[in-house]
């Protein structure tokens, strides 16, 4: 008995005295399926791969859903835009930032005039005191650099007027404000007329450029004017635009004074400021020749009437998302749409495309964490299911399937219709993975297996691998399917897909998939752990099916299980493969195999787990206590409230699920351990009863008092804290033992 007695001392002395909290954190935990917006990379759902469709959705993404489903074409240059933007608004990338635009900008130069350097190159992209707002935006220097590349090229025999071109705007882009100088005209001797046309045109479209940046709009105004009217000016068509953009910035400035109050004359200006920029917009969206610039004149556009006239717009932005060829005005008018919800009895009078994804979009979120009862939320959920059945069966097409399939419940009329509709999408479809993976999983809930088994077929792994939500609905529902312990545990896992922190929007994680933690997943504890045994964990553990890290915790909880359940020869099975890899506990996990009695080793293995916090004798999903597979991992660290020791498992609503390949004398063990589990409550009410009971059939044991403490000690950091049963836990060392150095660790009970 020594060994352990000294060994637990030594854990106990590891542990922590008190806990350390946490200041002001809003860390609320790891994401394994998103359910407001895709998964990242943004790639893939720009690209038309929408995986498993979510109800919840913001607007902007299920609009884009819609548009995919139903075939509308979106460029390359429209993805990446699109991409860009959902992004920035994620918080992934920061407001204003133009890091990569002025590494682009600072590459060209280098590359087009490598002796000039970029050590003393200042670039001022920002505007004192105006958060998040750019005086240069990073579309600036892009084009910037895209003009250096091209003059590179056509001034390869005039590099002293390339010279002069990158003099002119480094100091645009230094923020000085100082006047550029005249152009020499001693340089024009001998230059082409051409030449001689296109450095008037750079200088030109400099000097306005500056004085747009430097908030001299009149003139800036006058000289984009002058550019647009110009029909030899490589310019002209974008001068038409920036005379547009020139006029809301004008706008947006003179409305921004930290300094003064926004008064009704001023905002009234504003407005009018707004609405002539608008009419610009419009006269340059009428004519062809400017078509590049058309997209970023409608983003333009969504800016100024979000502001002029914001329930006209919000009718007119359904079909607009709906057009093809919009260019990067899409990601802006997506972006305007999801600031947007037009009531049922909203917008009558606009085209019929828009009214139907509106509808399409109201009744995809209907039901969905809205704060109602949980009666009313089945109850809209429901009348959702019918309307999207009632208008798929008007038009057939696939986003109303989505629909009435995302609503359907077992039991609801015409299920079988839709599953049956379903099979006609391929699985590559941009709806196809969503139909399949609600027809799946519906199946299973009525127990048509082989019927699943056929879904599941045309859904190779090789479609889901990438995107990683949608892998761990899928694979959810080929546990459920599995046919044997190994292939039901390959599958009980998801993937970490984010951190949601609400310090900052973003949730990104920037690990590949494939380096992702993998854990068990929920739906794998809820149906996997009363099914196990402790004996079948310890065998599964021994299995290289699951990662190690859950192989370990596998170990672990088969342990912690035999001992509250009282099966002897599983508890020593699992302290000896403990043993092996677990050096900081060997010596104690192999003193209660030597044990003589089962009572005894028993007892041991109790106290043990009261000094181990982080392990449990339930599985856990999510990132797990034991989220390593580090031999120094110390197991005996006290971490958040309800991740030390486990909660009471809950009590079954209905028959407990079980996995089709077990048999009947398995179920019957599992559900007697199980039974065990559960009367016996949450890890501090078991420790506290077994520490008590303990102690007064063995009052001289010198563990009796250790033990207590540590019942007291663990109920701290638990699903329950200040319970009787650690109450009394408390009054009996302090009564029995006061004077022991046990009692004068726990001076109350926590």
């Amino acid at each position: 008995m020594k060994t352990l007695f000294i060994g637990l001392v030594g854990l106990t002395l590891l542990w922590p005295s008190r806990r350390a909290e946490a200041c002001g954190s809003t860390y609320l935990g790891p994401v394994y399926v998103h359910s407001t917006h895709p998964d990242r990379p943004f790639d893939h759902f720009a690209a038309g791969r929408l995986g498993v469709l979510r109800e919840g959705y913001r607007p902007m993404y299920l609009a884009y859903a819609w548009r995919s489903m139903m075939g509308v074409p979106t460029t390359p240059d429209e993805q990446r835009v699109l991409v860009e933007t959902w992004a920035r608004l994620q918080g992934d990338v920061p407001a204003g930032d133009t890091t990569q635009a002025e590494k682009r900008w600072l590459a060209a130069r280098k590359e087009a005039v490598p002796s000039s350097g970029d050590q003393s190159v200042k670039i001022d992209t920002g505007d004192e005191g105006m958060e998040n707002f750019n005086r240069i935006q990073g579309d600036a220097l892009v084009r910037a650099a895209e003009a250096l590349k091209s003059l590179s090229q056509q001034w390869k025999k005039h590099p002293e007027l390339l010279g002069e071109w990158l003099h002119a705007q480094d100091a645009i882009f230094s923020g000085s404000c100082a006047p550029l100088p005249a152009l020499d005209t001693a340089r024009e001797q001998g230059l082409p007329a051409s030449v001689k046309a296109r450095r008037q045109a750079e200088r030109e479209y400099q000097v306005a450029a500056l004085q747009f940046y430097c908030k001299d709009y009149d003139a800036a105004l006058a000289g984009f004017r002058q550019i647009a009217g110009r029909a030899d000016s490589p310019y002209q068509a974008r001068a038409e635009y920036l005379v547009a953009r020139t006029q809301v910035r004008r706008a947006l400035m003179e409305r921004w004074d930290a300094s003064q109050e926004v008064t009704p004359e001023k905002e009234a200006t504003f407005l009018a400021r707004l609405r002539e920029a608008d009419v610009t917009i419009t006269a340059l969206l009428a004519k062809p020749k400017p078509r590049e610039f058309h997209g970023p004149a409608r983003r333009l556009r969504s800016l100024v009437r979000v502001r002029t006239q914001p329930e006209t717009w919000a009718c007119e932005l359904p079909a607009l998302v709906l057009q093809p060829g919009t260019g990067s005005g899409l990601a802006a008018e997506l972006d305007d749409f999801n600031a947007f919800a037009p009531s049922e009895n909203a917008c009558k009078a606009g085209p019929a495309s828009g009214r139907e994804l509106m509808e399409w979009i109201r009744v995809m979120r209907a039901g969905i964490s809205n704060g109602y009862p949980l009666t009313e939320q089945e109850a809209q959920n429901r009348k959702a299911y019918d309307v999207a059945v009632a208008r798929w069966k008007q038009n057939r097409r696939q986003p109303w399937l989505v629909a009435a399939l995302l609503k359907a419940r077992v039991g609801y009329p015409e299920l079988e219709t839709l599953i049956q509709a379903a099979e006609e999408v391929p699985a590559t479809a941009p709806a196809g993975l969503t139909l399949a993976y609600r027809a799946m999983h519906l199946l299973n809930e009525q127990q048509k297996h082989e019927a699943a088994r056929a879904w599941l077929a045309r859904v190779k792994p090789e479609m889901t691998r990438d995107l990683i939500s949608t892998d761990n609905l899928f694979n959810g529902e080929r546990m459920v399917l599995a046919q044997g312990w190994d292939e039901a545990l390959s599958h009980a896992t998801w993937r970490l897909v984010g951190e949601d922190d609400m310090d900052t929007f973003s949730d990104s994680v920037r690990a590949a998939p494939a380096d992702r933690p993998v854990t068990f997943s929920a739906q794998a504890v809820n149906i996997l752990d009363p099914q196990l045994t402790a004996r079948r964990m310890g065998e599964l553990s021994r299995a290289d099916v699951a990662p190690p890290v859950l192989r370990r915790q596998l170990r672990w909880t088969a342990f912690a299980r035999a001992a509250v359940v009282g099966d002897d020869e599983a508890l020593q099975t699992a302290a000896k493969e403990l043993a092996k890899t677990e050096p900081a506990a060997k010596e104690e996990l192999l003193a209660i195999v030597e044990r003589k009695g089962v009572e005894e080793r028993m007892f041991d293995a109790r106290v043990l787990l009261m000094g181990l916090p982080a392990v449990s004798a339930t599985l856990v999903s999510g990132r797990d206590r034991i989220e390593s597979i580090d031999p120094k991992l110390n197991l005996t660290q006290v971490l958040s409230r309800e991740r030390n020791g486990w909660c009471a498992p809950a009590q079954p609503n209905g028959p407990m699920p079980s996995l089709a390949f077990t048999t009947e004398d398995e179920r019957a063990a599992a559900a007697a351990e199980w039974k065990t589990l559960t009367d016996a409550g949450h890890s501090v009410v078991y420790f506290s009863k077994v520490a008590l009971d303990w102690a007064k059939a063995h009052p001289e044991d010198p563990r009796s008092p250790m033990a207590l403490y540590r019942a007291v000690r663990a109920s701290q950091h638990s699903c329950q804290q200040d319970t009787p049963e650690a109450r009394a836990a408390f009054r009996y060392l302090h009564k029995q033992y006061g004077k022991t150095s046990w009692a004068k660790r726990a001076p109350y009970v926590y």
